[in-house]
Parts: C-alpha cells; sequence; structure tokens
C-alpha cells in the first residue's frame, strides 16, 4: 500500500498504467530535474509543451530500443559497448530536436535520459539495464565523485570533474564546470572514471552506488 501511495505521489503512477504509461510518467518528471537550466529560444508555453512531449515520446519508444538492443547481445562487456552507443545516440537526438527551441547541451540531455532511466528502475528494480545505467550527472554527484571531504563516506575522491578552464580536477563549486554546460567528450570520461572506481568496489553497479553517494550529499548540504 505504501509502494503505491509513493508511486502516485512522485510520479502519478496508478495501478491501471501500462508500461509506456509508467516511461512517459518518468520521462515527464525527469524533465522537471533539468528545465531550470534550459534556455529557451521562444517565451510560447504552447511550443514548449509540444517539445516537451516530443521528447518523452521518443523516450519512451527508445527505452524498449534500449532494452532490445541489451538484449541481443552475447557477452557483458558487449552489452556495456552496445548499450553506451545507444545512450549516445538518444542523447544527440534529444539535442537536435530540442535546440530547435532552445541551446540544449549534451549534460541536460544526459540529465532527462539518465533520470528518466533512474526512475523507471525505482519502479522495476529487475529492470535489465540496471547494470548499465549510467549516473545521472549533477553537482551532488560531481561532489560525491570529486571530493576529499571526510565527512562524505561514499566520495571516490577522483580527480575527474571537468573544470571551468577546460581541465579535470577535483570537485569545487568554484572552479567546476557546472553539468548543464558539459560536452560528450567530458561527460563520457566522467562516466569511465567512475566505472573505473566502481569495479574496484563492492558495488555491482555505479547506479547501486550512485544512489547512496547522492543522498548522503544531499543530507550533507542541508
Amino acid at each position: 500500500m505504501v509502494l503505491e501511495f509513493l508511486k502516485y505521489a512522485y510520479f502519478n503512477i496508478t495501478k491501471g498504467d501500462d508500461m509506456n504509461d509508467i516511461l512517459s510518467k518518468c520521462a515527464n518528471k525527469a524533465y522537471m530535474d533539468l528545465c531550470r537550466t534550459i534556455k529557451f529560444k521562444t517565451v510560447d508555453g504552447n511550443i514548449k509543451a509540444e517539445y516537451k512531449a516530443k521528447i518523452c515520446d521518443m523516450l519512451v519508444n527508445e527505452y524498449n530500443a534500449l532494452c532490445n538492443a541489451v538484449n541481443a547481445c552475447s557477452s557483458e562487456n558487449e552489452e556495456q559497448e552496445i548499450f553506451d552507443n545507444e545512450h549516445n545516440r538518444i542523447c544527440e537526438e534529444i539535442i537536435k530536436t530540442y535546440s530547435e527551441i532552445s541551446d540544449f547541451t549534451y549534460g541536460q540531455a544526459q540529465k532527462w535520459l539518465n533520470m528518466m532511466l533512474k526512475y523507471v528502475l525505482l519502479i522495476e528494480e529487475d529492470s535489465v539495464l540496471k547494470s548499465y545505467l549510467h549516473i545521472p550527472v549533477d553537482s551532488y554527484i560531481m561532489q560525491a565523485v570529486g571530493s576529499n571531504n571526510p565527512k562524505l563516506k561514499y566520495c571516490l575522491k577522483l580527480e575527474c570533474v571537468p573544470k571551468k578552464s577546460g581541465t579535470v580536477g577535483k570537485y569545487s563549486e568554484s572552479t567546476s564546470k557546472p553539468w548543464s554546460k558539459w560536452n560528450y567528450e567530458e561527460y563520457i570520461a566522467f562516466q569511465d572514471s567512475i566505472r573505473t572506481a566502481i569495479a574496484e568496489s563492492d558495488y555491482n553497479s555505479p547506479i547501486e552506488w550512485e544512489n547512496e553517494a547522492w543522498i548522503e550529499v544531499a543530507e550533507y548540504r542541508k
């Protein structure tokens, strides 16, 4: 009963919703995690709503494509590579479409796709994509990855956070490049660094670590 209440309260998901309904609601919810960073070229609310719906509809279809692509692979390494390629293709499609009404970046596209996939995982915990999911990048995760703060036990303490200067290093609120301005090269290098660190840990997947690390930073920042 509690789970059904939370699904409705947070995602507006009801017992009568099928998988496509769930995917659509997760995509719409994910939009809220990046919308404040978007610089629109229009003030027309109807146009904004139209393009948001376009992306959400696309993400519903692409979720199934991601699952099918992974299921068709013969090895775990191949599955991750295929997932990464499909993930990049989807992000580029989001950018291509949304750039018609805004200055849209790879950092924003990854947030939309990654948060949608994370929300689906919260509801469908046995998703075949779980092991391959990317970490949704925001300032909390940047801090969790690149901070030496002794109060944050889940910090990876890596020097891989993109900086405004064009280099990488530890996380700094003043010198780190905002995630919403990242390009693909910065993004995938960041993800690869996390994967390498997690592979040497007790976590089964990066997204498993992300859940604990993000909450810890959120609590610390209160």
